[in-house]
């Protein structure tokens, strides 16, 4: 059938890698487990990663203000974390009036990262928008 045996052993890898189900593929990610959630004001956020016991992020909630994160951290908490700003795909869309164009993360060291960004361009509040567990985390951000 085939004329290259080149051709013919090629062929047969890709259908054997296609046929392979995407959990086994998946298998060997070392991904922490992720899951999405609906909190506070409707706002939609991920939970990335497992609980710290005692840690002070098990009292936030998706959607609490950097404010509010703040006063339930500790102002030395966040002090010593490292955060900075970054621009999304948003940004770059003409005549988009939403929000979530550019994101905050700070990082604390022990304990994870926290992300947060604005819902609309009219308004500054930034929103709590993804709390990530990780307590090897080194507290600076790459």
């Amino acid at each position: 059938m085939f004329k290259n045996p080149v051709f013919a052993a090629c062929a047969i890898a890709v259908l054997m890698a296609a046929a392979a189900p995407a959990d086994a593929r998946k298998k060997d990610s070392d991904e922490p487990p992720s899951r999405e959630v609906v909190g506070k004001n409707d706002v939609e956020g991920e939970i990335v990663g497992n609980e710290i016991p005692g840690s002070p992020f098990a009292k936030l909630e998706i959607g609490m203000s950097l404010k509010q994160v703040t006063k339930s951290l500790g102002d030395k908490r966040q002090d010593a974390a490292d955060c900075g700003t970054y621009l999304t795909g948003k940004s770059f869309i003409p005549f988009h009036f939403g929000g979530d164009k550019v994101r905050e993360e700070c990082a604390y060291e022990g304990l994870g990262r926290l992300v947060f960004t604005n819902q609309s361009d009219f308004d500054d509040k930034a929103v709590l928008i993804k709390i990530e567990y990780d307590a090897t985390e080194d507290g600076e951000r790459d």
